[in-house]
């Protein structure tokens, strides 16, 4: 993999939420809100599946391997933010 060609990105995504504990207004359960959550990284897939992120990528000439990755249905997916890297010197 030429991990320069992988695009870097922000996903928003909705996922579950458990509520509070214990005995609840039925109106306060049925409006439990989702989570909106947010992961940063290499999108190394982007299916009608799935979108799989990954934090961490080994740069030692002959290793190819990553690392901290999260696999997001598809249909939870609410925005992708493509991501500009820049280099510095220092």
């Amino acid at each position: 993999m030429n991990i320069n060609k992988v695009p870097m990105v922000r996903i928003t995504w909705l996922d579950a939420k458990d509520t509070e504990t214990g005995w609840l207004p039925i109106k306060d359960i049925m409006e439990a809100p989702l989570a909106v959550c947010q992961e940063v990284g290499y999108m190394v897939v982007n299916n009608e599946d799935k979108i799989v992120i990954m934090r961490s990528w080994c740069v030692d000439k002959d290793d190819n391997h990553g690392g901290g990755a999260i696999a997001i249905p598809r249909g939870w997916v609410r925005k992708i933010e493509y991501l500009k890297v820049e280099y510095a010197t220092r």
